[in-house]
């Protein structure tokens, strides 16, 4: 955790200077001295305040998965008179919105989810994510489906949003407009599929 009297100012300069040297160096190549001079700190102010690198990763993180989370909240707020089917695809247009599916941020977000695998506080975080979009999305189907089917259905969407995520990465960015007509396909064939039964 930062500690206590850090100015406010840093923390964001911070994460924005650990943004951008992941996007040039990758995740084991941003090294708290390259983060430092970016931020124009020096390396012992990163580890002071943020226990080091990984520390620092971690405040980044969380940082835009809340980012993400509040932009899902204002996406949900504005479609709550609408159908199911409609609320589903604002939480999928807020999963491909601009601000985290810029360049920089969708690196850091791939660096992330490989550093889980091995780093338990970045493994916790990516769990917290998981869990709140499977939510997100169940509560919403379970308008229209019944439980079992809530579940399937959200398991499946969350697997395409990350789906596009992923191949957008390593095509270079995501195409936002393409991914969601490619889940919206599949949302429309799920629901009319229910209203055949």
């Amino acid at each position: 955790m930062p500690k206590v009297g850090m100015p406010e100012i840093r923390k964001p300069q911070l994460i924005e200077a650990a943004i951008k040297a992941i996007d040039k160096h990758g995740f084991a190549g941003a090294t708290v001295s390259v983060i430092g001079k970016k931020a124009g700190v020096s390396p012992a102010i990163i580890n002071h305040y943020f226990g080091g690198k990984d520390g620092l990763y971690e405040a980044t993180m969380k940082s835009l998965i809340r980012e993400f989370f509040e932009i899902l909240s204002i996406s949900i707020q504005k479609t709550k008179e609408t159908s199911a089917k409609h609320k589903v695809m604002a939480i999928v247009v807020a999963s491909f919105s601009q601000s985290q599916t810029h360049p920089q941020v969708v690196k850091t977000w791939m660096g992330f989810w490989a550093s889980a695998m091995h780093k338990p506080a970045l493994y916790r975080l990516q769990n917290v994510y998981s869990r709140r979009l499977n939510t997100a999305l169940v509560c919403v189907l379970k308008e229209e489906f019944n439980t079992k089917e809530a579940r399937n259905m959200a398991l499946t969407v969350a697997a395409m949003i990350d789906g596009m995520w992923l191949r957008g990465s390593l095509a270079g960015g995501i195409d936002k407009q393409k991914a969601a007509e490619q889940i919206q396909n599949y949302l429309d064939l799920a629901f009319q599929h229910r209203a055949h039964h």
